[in-house]
């Protein structure tokens, strides 16, 4: 049985038909380039901005096979010289392996693969839309997130100025994403979802930041979880990291660290860097958690880590390998691997498989599944 789903894993992985990526940290890697040259948001996510759209089949290399007429060209989300529009548009299948329960209630633990299906589901696991009000083009910006994957949320509303000081600084105000560690695709990396920083979770306060050369350098101040901080306490973020091209052997290096005070009883550091190496790309982030609320005494995170590494095995094919572990108290220790293709045919789709598995407590069955994802990525 193993046998076969190997197989039909890697037929799978190999016949996905797709395209281009969102601006994941090992595009930034491999290209050498800082979050804000692909997005508005200048510690990355959301957005792309007229570089990312201009440049993007040579950031992707897409192979660009769909029939489009002579003269017709994708739309690059801009209105006009003061408004653009974005968007991303996930929809994924998601098939759950799970063993069956033994007598004692419990199923096996480290096992790569797993006999029985558990469950089956088809949903759109994000549609996002940006839109970016350029008040004074390169200097004054309003730029909001919203979020429809269930109904209507806000993420993102904050007001940007730039241009005004030296080393590209710039500062802004509103609602956030706090800057911290690589802000890598999946909300459910153990880096992103202990450390407290994901997609979902963003935050009232102000930031500022400086891209002097090759290094990029922002601290973010916001009024924090008040279940964390309290309803006195403040969040402060910082992070930084520099981007450095035409290095011997490798093509680029990228190292950076984050720090986050969460409160006076928790804080996080994270530590991340990234090369590559002829067709290989690969980076890694490790967070260290220090937390010492009462409430998490009985158990409780001590360092989550993350390590990627990406294979370009024809100029628009990436093969993907990721290897997690989180460190927690009371031998409740959880790795997770997963391993994908994500082919480019061009810049506004992005077809994806992956497979993941999940090893965690000992015997506990939500902790021990796999899952094989589908996902159809549309975006501008």
């Amino acid at each position: 049985m193993r046998a076969q789903q190997l197989i039909l894993l890697v037929v799978l992985a190999l016949s996905a038909a797709a395209s281009v990526a969102s601006a994941e940290p090992y595009l930034m890697v491999r290209t050498g380039a800082k979050c804000s040259a692909c997005h508005t948001n200048q510690t990355g996510g959301g957005k792309r901005t007229a570089f990312a759209h201009i440049h993007g089949h040579d950031i992707l290399s897409d192979l660009d096979l769909l029939p489009i007429p002579p003269g017709v060209h994708p739309f690059n989300g801009e209105i006009n010289q003061y408004l653009s529009l974005g968007g991303d548009l996930r929809v994924r299948n998601t098939t759950v392996f799970q063993d069956k329960p033994g007598r004692n209630g419990l199923v096996p633990d480290n096992k790569a693969f797993r006999r029985d299906v558990l469950s089956n589901s088809t949903a759109v696991n994000e549609a996002l839309a940006y839109l970016q009000v350029d008040l004074w083009p390169d200097l004054v910006t309003a730029y909001f997130d919203e979020d429809f994957t269930s109904g209507a949320n806000n993420r993102e509303a904050f007001g940007m100025i730039r241009g005004f000081l030296p080393w590209d600084t710039y500062v802004k105000a509103g609602r956030m994403f706090p800057a911290f560690g690589l802000r890598v695709q999946d909300d459910q990396a153990f880096i992103r979802a202990r450390s407290g920083y994901t997609f979902q979770n963003p935050d009232e306060g102000g930031e500022i930041g400086i891209q002097p050369g090759p290094f990029f350098f922002a601290t973010t101040v916001t009024n924090g979880s008040k279940s964390i901080a309290g309803p006195k306490d403040v969040q402060a973020t910082f992070n930084g990291y520099g981007v450095f091209e035409d290095v011997p052997i490798v093509r680029s290096v990228t190292a950076g660290g984050s720090f986050a005070r969460q409160s006076n009883k928790r804080n996080v550091s994270a530590f991340y860097a990234g090369s590559n190496l002829w067709r290989f790309t690969y980076l890694g982030e490790l967070d260290v958690i220090n937390d010492r609320q009462l409430s998490t005494r009985t158990q409780r995170d001590k360092f989550a880590s993350y390590g990627e590494l990406d294979f370009l095995v024809f100029d628009w094919l990436n093969l993907r390998g990721v290897f997690e572990f989180v460190k927690v108290s009371r031998d409740r220790d959880q790795t997770r691997y997963v391993i994908g293709a994500e082919p480019f045919i061009n810049r506004v789709i992005q077809p994806r498989i992956l497979y993941r598995i999940n090893n965690g407590v000992r015997g506990r069955p939500q902790d021990n599944q796999d899952e094989l994802w589908l996902e159809l990525h549309l975006f501008l």
